[in-house]
């Protein structure tokens, strides 16, 4: 049976020749990859349909990712993409079970370019200290005083544990960066409404917003209705932030994050009191809602 989980290579001289090609002709010339992570031909099933994801390379540099894929036919050229991290506007993961989605959102001259790769979450670890090295990047230099603020972590973690192990572990081990300190989070359990008796609808996914110096986290669960399994993740670097507001949808309220140049942030539905917990973190951060 052919592999189909990612594995690293150690060199540019691994991959098929016509791949070297594209990525001579995408990568910039100062630039060399410092981790190669090969992902086979493999097949994904949504909605009972099974679809063949071609095979593709990430090559991470010190500057930015370049997805090297496959064509879809023997006789279709591979394509190259290359973001510099410092250009990125928005990322997205997706993890559920052994499915994983990252979709970058960057600027390639100056046009929002997006770059989309699906792979099996068994290579998740090969992939994950390159990911999150890029994710710097695109937050930037960390502002300064960032250790008065460290403290703060480890306790709000306890926190959460006590109110979503699934998603304390979510976001200590998939989005947060190596010691990023926490500023603070809001937790909203899966919404429902009440329909006869003790019948209740389900209306919204369960749902974590986390703060930190350099970012506003969103992460809600893949579906509202039985059990899920993963995690949307959705990093939204607060110096691409153009607006962040929270607007009545009675009998709740909607999150929405607007980006610089970028489609806006999945909307997050919440309770009145997490609403309002959320704009009281966002206030004592000297930020206002609509505000980024």
């Amino acid at each position: 049976m052919p592999k189909e989980t990612p594995y690293l290579v150690d060199s540019l001289t691994a991959l098929p020749a016509d791949w070297q090609s594209a990525v001579a002709a995408a990568l910039p010339s100062a630039e060399l990859p410092h981790t190669i992570v090969m992902i086979p031909r493999h097949t994904q099933t949504t909605q009972k349909r099974r679809r063949f994801v071609p095979a593709q390379a990430l090559l991470f540099t010190a500057a930015g990712v370049l997805q090297v894929q496959a064509g879809m036919t023997p006789e279709q050229p591979p394509t190259a993409l290359y973001l510099r991290g410092a250009d990125l506007l928005v990322i997205r993961h997706s993890l559920i079970l052994l499915y994983g989605c990252l979709e970058l959102t960057g600027l390639v001259d100056d046009t929002p370019t997006r770059l989309v790769v699906e792979y099996n979450t068994v290579g998740l670890p090969l992939l994950l200290p390159a990911y999150q090295q890029l994710v710097q990047l695109a937050y930037g230099a960390p502002p300064a005083r960032v250790s008065d603020t460290e403290p703060l972590t480890v306790p709000l973690l306890q926190s959460l544990d006590q109110q979503s192990f699934k998603f304390k572990n979510g976001l200590q081990f998939y989005a947060l960066l190596p010691g990023e300190p926490l500023l603070g989070y809001v937790w909203q359990p899966r919404i429902t409404r009440r329909v006869i008796g003790p019948l209740r609808r389900p209306i919204a996914p369960a749902a974590l917003l986390a703060l930190t110096p350099q970012a506003v986290i969103l992460m809600t669960e893949e579906r509202a209705k039985g059990a899920a399994y993963g995690w949307l993740i959705t990093f939204c670097p607060r110096r691409r932030l153009t607006g962040l507001a929270i607007r009545p949808r009675p009998p709740w309220y909607v999150l929405s994050v607007a980006l610089e140049r970028a489609t806006p942030a999945p909307p997050v539905l919440l309770e009145s009191e997490r609403a309002a917990a959320w704009e009281q973190l966002w206030a004592s951060q000297g930020q206002s809602l609509g505000e980024g």
